[in-house]
């Protein structure tokens, strides 16, 4: 397989207002760049693009948009062109929500930002031998505490209670390696990991900073000490960092953490080339829609984006890009970490990584029994209850179709 990765900051000005908890939380200084992170692939037949934003999330409007725009350049369909948001809290408003609106002037900026990436991109392939790996990263919890009752309770506001959490956390840290064809020299790394960017958005000055977060201490780490490194943020939507929320010391150690095992992983591929090595990587890509039903209650109603009004479902876009018996499975919004491992179970795929806030941005879709439990994710989503179910069925119906049949379907 060939393929080219590339690097375009895309940083706002100071003073653009900044997607964290406050509506109108303004940046003061850039602590560090934001970046598009770009993967291309061609295995000779097909090509395939992997796009990565230092963002919040971005309306489905808009990924479409970039989807074709780098499609057009790359040269290939556009579901072959999957994106994802790290969802870092420290950037500009680029989702349209009831509170506050997304920053027009920078989408513009985007589009070409965009255009301009892409184009050099394609300038330069290399030839790479491909591998993939699985492993255990303990970096993150789950900031959801659910008692005995089944009553939830918000971490970030009960943080005496964080000692006790014990709800699911998904610590798998997923891999596609590149390595100098037949030698054990790196080239590069995705890196497929749930953990919502909230280790750097300590309040006062560091929540009016624009940064990364820990997606971008990861990338440098890897770049100092080994080769480039994409992130892709996994299923978050209840998924912290450890000491979230208490500065760049914590961002700092969340991505040492996970560079660590990113390196070892890099040594274990390399030496068992035998469980490891994608012979002949293909690229395969599928999008499918999934119809969700919104809540009616008042709460709901008041806090949805404007394009929902009036609206009693919604079309959730699903997104899937196969790398040989690899499956990244784009969605369109917030899926808490329980929703992702349901998807990751299912799969006919011999691995599967959950790309956030990857198709649009519809908010939180939780598992039925956590609006039970009750607590800002249920709150704050717009779909019914079994609307998580829902999605997770679309997902495994379109893996599925896009996977060769399984011996018992033969």
């Amino acid at each position: 397989m060939k393929i080219s990765h590339y690097e375009k900051i895309i940083t706002p000005s100071v003073g653009t207002t900044v997607a964290g908890y406050a509506p109108h939380d303004v940046s003061v200084r850039v602590h560090d760049d934001l970046k598009l992170c770009i993967l291309l692939m061609d295995d000779g037949e097909n090509k395939g693009a992997v796009l990565s934003f230092d963002l919040i999330g971005l309306d489905d409007v808009f990924t479409e948009k970039i989807s074709a725009d780098a499609a057009a350049i790359l040269g290939c369909p556009a579901r072959n062109v999957i994106l994802t948001c790290t969802h870092t809290h420290s950037g500009p408003h680029t989702r349209s929500l009831r509170k506050h609106g997304y920053n027009e002037a920078y989408m513009n900026s985007l589009y070409i930002w965009v255009k301009e990436a892409m184009t050099e991109a394609v300038k330069e392939w290399t030839e790479v031998d491909t591998y993939f790996y699985s492993c255990r990263c303990d970096e993150n919890y789950n900031r959801r505490f659910v008692d005995g009752a089944n009553q939830g309770k918000y971490l970030p506001l009960h943080r005496s209670l964080e000692p006790l959490a014990f709800e699911y956390k998904d610590q798998e840290l997923g891999l596609l390696l590149f390595y100098e064809p037949d030698t054990p020299h790196p080239v590069g790394v995705l890196a497929n990991f749930a953990a919502h960017p909230l280790a750097s958005h300590s309040m006062g000055l560091g929540s009016h900073q624009i940064s990364a977060d820990f997606p971008g201490v990861l990338r440098d780490v890897m770049t100092d000490n080994s080769c480039w490194c994409v992130f892709l943020q996994g299923a978050a939507g209840d998924q912290f960092p450890k000491d979230a929320e208490c500065g760049f010391e914590a961002a700092r150690r969340c991505a040492n953490g996970l560079a660590i095992e990113i390196m070892r992983a890099l040594c274990d591929a390399a030496r068992n080339r035998d469980k490891y090595f994608l012979p002949d990587p293909r690229i395969r890509a599928l999008e499918k829609t999934v119809s969700l039903e919104l809540r009616q209650d008042e709460k709901s109603k008041s806090s949805l984006t404007p394009a929902l009004e009036g609206k009693k479902s919604v079309r959730a876009r699903l997104h899937f890009l196969a790398v040989d018996d690899i499956c990244f499975v784009g969605v369109p919004c917030e899926l808490l970490g329980e929703l992702g491992q349901e998807i990751k179970w299912h799969s006919p795929f011999r691995k599967t990584f959950i790309l956030y806030n990857s198709t649009g941005y519809l908010s939180y879709i939780c598992h039925a029994n956590a609006f039970i439990a009750g607590g800002y994710e249920t709150d704050s989503s717009h779909v019914k209850p079994f609307s998580g179910l829902e999605l997770v069925v679309g997902a495994v119906e379109g893996m599925r179709e896009l996977h060769a049949p399984l011996p018992e379907e033969l």
